[in-house]
């Protein structure tokens, strides 16, 4: 079966500029991405700033609410007003989930969000969503830290036809992630497999660095895109400061 995924820093709700708080639009947008397992980074959990501006807080409910059956949200950064993480939408029944730390450091809070997923044929995958450091020495630290993960849930060195998707916002400016995911863990990038290159989609008014990807394990990737969501308001004005990232691929053999 196909499966349509779709990978977003939605920016706590906010454009690109802080200024404007779009998040009534994203999930009108991501609605019509049709996706079937949608990966977001910097989510609001709660934030009482913003409730007592009037404007939503609880965002990964309101994301949720009537498209999305099944989601998994995982706090990752806590301060005294509210926190923020990651979260995964799924069409899907998700069977378990849990929130592994990533963090290297006291300023930036980060996890792994892990999903036992089931599809209608009652095979399953693991969906994993990440938000990683802007330092490349903590990253380095996190892409070790994932693959040791990976390495010890499924056993990866015992069954190579294990199926993950593994997707976020990576900040991998300098494209060192690679010799980890693709390397060693032999898992394959969506839009690099079908372009020959990484994903622009930072800054999203004129994007030219690589930040966000989506990578995968025994699925065929049949096609992949960056999606470049706007307002009526102009075509400059971006729902966030990043660029969503879409996919559409099969399980191997399924």
């Amino acid at each position: 079966m196909n499966i349509k995924i779709l990978s977003y820093n939605i920016h706590k709700g906010f454009d690109w500029r802080n200024k404007n708080y779009f998040l009534k639009e994203m999930k009108e947008f991501i609605g019509s991405t049709k996706a079937d397992i949608v990966f977001l980074q910097e989510v609001l959990g709660k934030n009482n700033k913003l409730k007592e501006q009037g404007f939503i807080d609880s965002q990964f409910e309101f994301l949720a609410d009537e498209l999305w059956p099944h989601f998994s949200y995982a706090k990752n950064a806590i301060y005294d007003h509210g926190h923020h993480g990651n979260l995964i939408l799924s069409k899907f029944p998700i069977e378990s989930y849990e929130n592994i730390d990533l963090s290297t450091n006291s300023l930036e809070k980060r996890g792994l969000l892990l999903c036992k997923i089931r599809l209608p044929d009652n095979h399953f995958f693991y969906a994993a969503c990440s938000h990683l450091n802007l330092l490349h020495n903590s990253r380095l630290l996190q892409y070790e830290k994932i693959k040791k993960t990976l390495q010890a849930k499924f056993h990866f060195e015992e069954d190579h036809h294990f199926p993950i998707i593994l997707a976020g916002d990576f900040n991998d400016w300098n494209k060192q992630c690679e010799n980890i995911f693709e390397g060693e863990l032999e898992m394959i990038e969506a839009h690099k497999f079908i372009h020959g290159r990484y994903a622009k989609t930072f800054p999203a008014i004129m994007p030219f660095l690589c930040l966000d990807r989506i990578y995968l394990k025994n699925f065929t990737i049949k096609k992949s895109l960056t999606l470049a969501p706007t307002t009526e308001k102009s075509l400059f004005t971006h729902l966030s400061d990043h660029l969503p990232i879409f996919c559409e691929v099969e399980l191997n053999g399924k």
